[in-house]
């Protein structure tokens, strides 16, 4: 028996379309809630906005940037690259009030609430544990360090200084 193209391709999208149709291993919303894995989203109306730095405006940080921008209750207030025209720059797209050459400068600013480590990986114990020891929540891009003891420290100084991690 030959197979018309019209056919096959009307076969095919068939069988498509029932490749994504529920099965009867499909999890309802009951079985969900049951699972004692959970999350929850907590409403952002009355809480204070959220005041960040943003530490390293290559690649990935302009990336974070992007996001923390479009983000509902954050606002990013400093930005901080080694090369300054960096900085300098997403500071000026992004619309951000202040820009540094030096990450401590996002560290050790008052304003800031937490603090986005975007720099090269071997910077961000050190970084991670200045931002514990001044107050500041952090969101660190991988690794934490690079090696076992940076990261176990890096750890240990959120802990100690009840920040986020």
């Amino acid at each position: 028996m030959m197979m018309t193209l019209k056919t096959l391709v009307a076969a095919l999208a068939i069988a498509s379309c029932n490749a994504f149709a529920p099965t009867a291993q499909t999890i309802t919303r009951h079985q969900a809630a049951a699972s004692p894995l959970s999350m929850t989203a907590e409403a952002n109306e009355d809480k204070e906005v959220v005041k960040v730095g943003v530490i390293g405006m290559g690649r990935i940080g302009l990336v974070h940037l992007e996001a923390i921008t479009k983000a509902p209750g954050v606002t990013p207030v400093i930005v901080s690259n080694p090369t300054i025209s960096k900085a300098e720059a997403a500071a000026k797209q992004y619309n951000i009030p202040r820009f540094s050459s030096e990450a401590m400068d996002v560290i050790n600013d008052p304003e800031v609430d937490a603090v986005w480590i975007c720099s090269p990986s071997s910077f961000h114990a050190e970084q991670i544990k200045a931002a514990a020891a001044n107050g500041k929540h952090v969101f660190c891009e991988k690794p934490l360090a690079t090696d076992l003891g940076e990261t176990v420290e890096a750890i240990n100084a959120c802990n100690e200084a009840g920040v986020k991690l």
